[in-house]
């Protein structure tokens, strides 16, 4: 098939949603797709994921608030990649300027699945912009009347979305790479430099954005009631200076973002992975911690509790409560015995989450099956086998600049 990716994050962005399109870029390539990326600039137009693969870049500029986040504001370039390239289905990743614009954009003959990726009402709320919310819980549900199917990473992400009245909703989790996240990653390097120079200390590690919405500053509690401990924070972002101002600075590390085999030896070489956040989809960290051996502690009730079950891969802790949550890691950190069992069971976890099997699924959506065939949403079997594919088209050019 010919396949359109619409992601407002892409590489070299690290992120999330960036990752997981990184993963389906590769994966269906490799499966013998013809796949087009839209995304923001800057970042090239070539991907070094297959031969068949190319990357649209469209005209973007920093949102203020938060300059990390790239919007786009001109779509003569999606507009023309769509008749070249002539897609025959669509995954729309995020509900930013891009993918709302690719659906819309879109013939409506051309099959869309939306992978949900990020709770935007939750954003908004944060960033006091509640205001916002009922409008865009409106652009949710007509992108979900638009697709073949809402993906949800988890149920209490489906559940939520049931209740903000989206339809044709299912369930299609995150995978991991078993590869590269795995315990003998433990470095003797890595841990001297995320522990500054301190290795034999109790190392405390929290990856992803440094921003408001991941409530960061509930692990402030955490470095006052542990001072034996050290933290490490990896990553980048808005709140990345109150931070290094109000951590204790002898017992905390920033390195900045890490990717590859740097990240996988720093999830192995850390004792706990600590991860307040209670707006995350997924969190595709916590997974990574898992598969890496190092047991998180993650809010209750929230996505990543889902696929940490409590006691047995990890400890949960209330949401938006720093005390109970340093609570938690404490008691991590003091009794090596619960340690051991729940790395044991963390990486038991994370090695049944395959991501053949997630590809695999959404192949099925993009495709198309007989209605007997088709996978239950909600409850409800969708008949996706009703398309008109446009004729093959002739050679095209590698990529399309904005």
């Amino acid at each position: 098939m010919r396949i359109l990716i619409a992601s407002d994050s892409f590489e070299p962005k690290i992120d999330g949603v960036s990752e997981t399109a990184g993963v389906l870029v590769r994966a269906l390539s490799r499966r013998g797709h013809d796949v087009t990326v839209v995304a923001p600039r800057p970042g090239g137009t070539r991907t070094d994921y297959a031969a068949n693969a190319r990357v649209v870049r469209l005209p973007s500029a920093p949102l203020p608030l938060y300059p990390e986040v790239r919007v786009a504001y001109r779509f003569a370039a999606l507009r023309r990649a769509i008749e070249v390239y002539r897609p025959e289905a669509a995954i729309i990743l995020t509900t930013g300027t891009i993918g709302l614009n690719a659906a819309r954009l879109l013939p409506t003959s051309t099959r869309i699945v939306h992978i949900y990726t990020t709770d935007m009402p939750a954003y908004l709320e944060a960033y006091r912009a509640g205001f916002l919310v009922p409008g865009f819980d409106a652009v949710l549900r007509w992108l979900a009347r638009r697709s073949v199917a809402t993906l949800c990473p988890t149920d209490v992400v489906r559940d939520d979305l049931v209740g903000r009245k989206l339809d044709r909703l299912d369930v299609w989790g995150r995978g991991v790479d078993t590869t590269l996240f795995r315990p003998d990653r433990a470095s003797s390097e890595m841990r001297e430099r995320l522990t500054g120079g301190e290795p034999d200390r109790p190392l405390v590690l929290y990856v992803g954005r440094l921003a408001r919405e991941k409530r960061i500053l509930d692990l402030l509690e955490a470095t006052r009631r542990l001072r034996h401990a050290r933290f490490a924070l990896v990553g980048d972002g808005p709140q990345r200076q109150e931070l290094e101002r109000l951590f204790p600075p002898d017992r905390t590390v920033f390195t900045g973002f890490l990717r590859g085999v740097p990240l996988a030896e720093a999830f192995a070489s850390a004792d706990v992975f600590a991860f307040p956040s209670d707006t995350d989809t997924f969190a595709q960290v916590v997974l990574q911690a898992m598969a890496s051996g190092t047991p998180p502690v993650v809010a209750q009730h929230t996505a990543p509790a889902q696929f940490v079950p409590h006691d047995v891969a990890g400890l949960h802790a209330p949401a938006r409560s720093p005390r109970e949550f340093a609570a938690a890691i404490g008691q991590l950190l003091d009794d090596r015995t619960l340690r051991a069992k729940l790395s044991e069971g963390a990486v038991i976890a994370a090695q049944s989450r395959s991501w053949d099997a997630l590809i695999e699924r959404l192949e099925g959506l993009l495709a198309g099956r007989a209605p007997g065939d088709a996978p239950a949403v909600n409850g409800v079997h969708v008949d996706l086998s009703h398309h008109d594919s446009p004729s093959p088209t002739s050679p095209v050019p590698e990529s399309v600049e904005g």
